[in-house]
């Protein structure tokens, strides 16, 4: 297993998860459990940062280069500017 991905943040964690399935990509996350849950701390970024509990994504080898340029490529439509004012 290749690491491709680490982030502290809870959210990108999310959206990393959302795009690799859509991808069929087979994937394993370790550290992305709810630290408030088992400590005095809440689940956020700077909590997490402190705690040094990252979330890492790792895939097979044979996937990585795939995996990352799924990633790294923003395929949404947010930013275009089709409303008429």
């Amino acid at each position: 297993m290749v690491e491709i991905f680490t982030t502290y943040d809870t959210m990108e964690a999310s959206l990393v998860k959302a795009k690799l399935k859509d991808e069929e990509i087979n994937f394993t996350v370790k550290g992305d459990g709810d630290l408030s849950m088992t400590m005095e701390t809440f689940n956020t970024q700077l909590s997490r940062m402190a705690l040094k509990q990252p979330i890492k994504f790792f895939v097979e080898e044979k996937d990585a280069e795939l995996a990352r340029t799924v990633l790294n490529t923003d395929r949404s439509n947010f930013l275009e500017d089709d409303l008429e004012y």
